[in-house]
């Protein structure tokens, strides 16, 4: 190897080893003195290559990781700077978990100006016990352990009263000789964001209802039916692996002669019988019991814990109570009648086999004369 290559290796990992010390504050950029005080040698030679080589290095990484003047960078101003213009608060806290040094931001939160207000006090002086006893259990932790708590959210009540959300990274508090002495922290208030997500998840959750609702009626949708079906046949299957005696019912429910009331009375009239045979089904069937508007004026229910026997009771009942009291409305009396299908679960293996069943039932009761249950 030609030894300008090997100078150029050189110099290239002492360039790399100095980038590593200035990370590592060895240097002080503007005397070249180390941490412990000794002076680094980094005079450079015209006549020596080699030093001037290695002062070349040094400027370059002096001008990298200090750009601005060293004056501009000195620990009055830094600390000043973070205690006084820092929109996330910080603070530091002894071994008892009471207040040494506390910024701006920090006095703000809780209502003060005078920077020595909170010194002496802790977490117990202004929040509630169980927030100020968890607060305390943590420190403690950090402390045993020397292992920060990172991004923990947390809330606390303001000089206001009004409930604020944190972000909070805490940490070990060191002396010069590594020695734990209490803790410090940050926090950001994430309080607008908490309260912007609360907001689109109520949003979310109006969405989902209304992706789940059939407007007229008032019941669950059809894509609701289907999907509630599914679960149930996957659930009733894992209780009868499991041994469990378990059983569930479907019912088809269609209003007789539906289109006859539309063509007489009108749409109005219609879509009120809609919403008044789904206001029977809800308030006549168990809170167990799940109603769905399947297409026009059919209807289905899911019966859970229903035998057979049981399912066609439920349904007979509902078929006398829409026959025994007729619509009134405008001073019309629409008198309504409805055909019902009843199966139970028997071990099908999709929801369209169980509806199938339950169509052909209800198809059935309309054949041999509606109002009836099949």
């Amino acid at each position: 190897m030609s030894v300008p290559r090997t100078i150029y290796i050189l110099l290239k990992m002492c360039y790399c080893f100095l980038i590593w010390l200035a990370a590592e504050n060895v240097f002080s950029p503007d005397n070249n003195v180390k941490k412990d005080g000794t002076m680094m040698n980094c005079s450079a030679s015209p006549d020596d290559p080699a030093k001037a080589s290695e002062q070349d290095v040094k400027n370059e990484l002096f001008t990298r990781y200090d750009r601005r003047p060293a004056h501009l960078l000195s620990d009055a101003l830094i600390i000043d700077t973070l205690m006084n213009y820092s929109q996330d608060t910080i603070y530091f806290k002894d071994t008892e978990s009471k207040f040494i040094l506390n910024d701006k931001a920090h006095l703000l939160q809780f209502g003060v100006s005078d920077p020595g207000a909170l010194a002496g006090k802790s977490d117990a002086d202004f929040y509630p016990e169980v927030f100020a006893l968890q607060t305390r259990q943590d420190e403690l932790e950090i402390m045993r352990t020397g292992i920060p708590i990172i991004n923990k959210m947390e809330q606390g009540i303001n000089a206001a009263g009004e409930i604020l959300s944190f972000s909070s990274s805490k940490y070990p508090l060191y002396d010069y000789e590594g020695k734990i002495i209490g803790t410090w922290g940050t926090s950001r208030d994430m309080t607008k964001l908490v309260q912007a997500e609360e907001e689109l998840a109520k949003v979310n959750a109006k969405l989902l209802a209304l992706s789940l609702i059939d407007d007229l009626s008032g019941l669950y949708n059809q894509r609701h039916f289907y999907n509630s079906l599914e679960v149930m046949i996957r659930l009733f299957t894992r209780k009868r692996m499991g041994g469990y005696p378990a059983d569930f019912c479907v019912v088809f429910l269609d209003i007789d002669h539906f289109k006859l009331v539309n063509d007489t009375f009108g749409h109005v009239f219609g879509d009120a019988a809609i919403r008044y045979a789904a206001g029977q089904i809800l308030a006549h069937t168990r809170a167990s019991d799940t109603a769905f508007r399947y297409g026009g004026d059919e209807y289905a229910l899911i019966l859970q814990d229903t035998e057979l026997s049981t399912g066609r009771d439920m349904a007979e009942r509902l078929r006398k109570i829409i026959e025994q009291n007729p619509l009134n409305i405008d001073n019309t009396t629409i008198p309504l009648t409805a055909s019902l299908g009843v199966v139970d679960f028997n071990n099908e293996m999709s929801a369209s086999e169980l509806v199938q069943k339950a169509d052909t039932r209800l198809y059935q009761a309309k054949k041999e004369g509606r109002n009836r249950v099949i």
